[in-house]
C-alpha cells in the first residue's frame, strides 16, 4: 500500500498529560466505540494511565504509551500493558483516528512502537487482541507479522453483546526475521 509519505511524518511522542483532549475525543469517535468500550473513562482516569507510564528507560516500567503525530496532527496512540520481566512479554494497543484510517499509518504506528519495544534485551514475546469483526485491526496484525493464535469465543462483552475475541503473537525471532528480511 502507498502512503503517499514519508518516513519521517510519522512520530511517536511519549505520552504526556496534555494530550488527554486528544486521547478522549479519540476514544469518542464512532470507530472507536465499535471495538472499544470507552464510556467509562473520565479525563482523570486516563491522565492517571498517561502519568502510570513508563519511558523505555525505566528498568521496573510496566507498560508505556506514545502518542502518534502524523505531520502535524495528532492521530492516534499506541501501547504496551502488562509488561512482564518474569516472562519477557508485553501486550500491545493501538488506536487510530477514523479519519486517517486505510493510509498505513496504524502499521507504521505499531511498527514503530514494535522497533523500541524490542530494544527491551528481556522482551521476547508481544502479543494483542482483536474482536473478530475488527478486520482492518487484524490486518495490522498480519502486516507485522503476528501469527493468529486463536479464538476465545463469546469471551469478551461490548455494550452488553457477548463478543468473540482473537489472540495475536509476535516474537523477537520473528520480528528480527522480517527486519533482516
Amino acid at each position: 500500500m502507498t502512503t503517499g509519505s514519508s518516513a519521517s511524518d510519522l512520530h511517536l511522542v511519549p505520552a504526556r498529560p496534555e494530550h488527554v483532549d486528544f486521547w478522549m475525543s479519540l476514544r469518542a469517535e464512532a470507530a472507536a466505540r465499535r471495538y472499544v468500550d470507552t464510556e467509562e473513562d473520565s479525563p482523570e482516569t486516563l491522565v492517571k494511565r498517561i502519568l502510570e507510564a513508563s519511558s523505555l528507560e525505566e528498568p521496573r516500567a510496566k507498560g508505556f504509551r506514545w502518542f502518534v503525530r502524523y505531520q502535524d496532527a495528532w492521530v492516534g496512540t499506541v501501547s504496551a500493558r502488562d509488561v512482564s520481566r518474569e516472562h519477557g512479554r508485553a501486550q500491545l494497543g493501538y488506536m487510530l483516528s477514523e479519519a486517517y484510517h486505510g493510509r498505513g499509518l496504524g502499521s507504521r504506528a505499531v511498527g514503530m512502537m514494535l522497533e523500541r519495544l524490542f530494544t527491551l534485551p528481556f522482551l521476547e514475546r508481544v502479543w494483542l487482541t482483536t474482536l473478530s469483526e475488527n478486520l482492518a485491526s487484524q490486518g495490522v496484525a498480519r502486516k507485522l507479522g503476528f501469527t493468529l493464535e486463536g479464538t476465545m469465543r463469546g469471551h469478551c462483552m461490548l455494550r452488553g453483546e457477548r463478543k468473540d475475541q482473537q489472540y495475536w503473537g509476535l516474537l523477537r525471532s520473528e520480528w528480527e526475521s522480517r527486519q533482516r528480511g
